[in-house]
């Protein structure tokens, strides 16, 4: 195999994590009403679980988000290119997308820990929370379709990928900061 096949794969198969985790974004403008996951509790710390940023709506819409767009690249383009066995499952998709949710939960709880503010940049926990459990979930329900490559493809992709479509968002109004 390619490089290039390699990473047009590791595209398709991380994609669905990537518009599970950037749908909340988009969520967040056109629900008025925004519910908490962390319901506004704080840890025992004395800090927010999550804070104001992580809701109920945006993780529901981009669960069904990542999903749908997981389907119909299984369905449309895995099929017609004969690549099946290559990519997810559903199941795979539908667990990849939630683990993504869940790694950028995990992300926002180790932020509020270190003391960060909504919005403050992390590097690299910003960037690789919800992919790297993504990932892990895949490797947990469907260990065939993960190869080594493509985790060091999607590693080392990511975070451009990632600070691009902030500042994308930031310039179009959908997020209060590029990063």
């Amino acid at each position: 195999m390619s490089l290039l096949w390699d990473f047009i794969i590791t595209l398709l198969i991380i994609w669905p994590p990537y518009v599970a985790n950037a749908t909340p974004v988009i969520a967040s403008k056109v629900f008025r009403r925004r519910t908490p996951i962390d319901l506004g509790r704080n840890f025992i710390d004395g800090k927010r679980l999550f804070g104001d940023g992580k809701t109920y709506e945006g993780f529901i819409t981009g669960l069904l988000a990542g999903f749908v767009i997981g389907e119909l690249t299984y369905i449309v383009v895995a099929r017609a290119v004969n690549i099946v066995s290559e990519l997810p499952n559903p199941l795979a998709v539908f667990v990849m997308c939630i683990a993504a949710l869940l790694g950028d939960l995990l992300g926002a709880f180790i932020k509020r820990r270190l003391g960060l503010p909504r919005g403050a940049p992390a590097p690299l926990l910003d960037q690789l929370d919800f992919l790297l459990a993504a990932l892990l979930a895949l490797w947990l329900i469907q260990p065939s379709v993960l190869r080594i490559i493509y985790v060091v493809i999607a590693v080392v992709i990511t975070p451009p990928i990632h600070l691009a479509t902030n500042t994308i968002a930031y310039l179009l109004g959908l997020k209060r900061e590029p990063w």
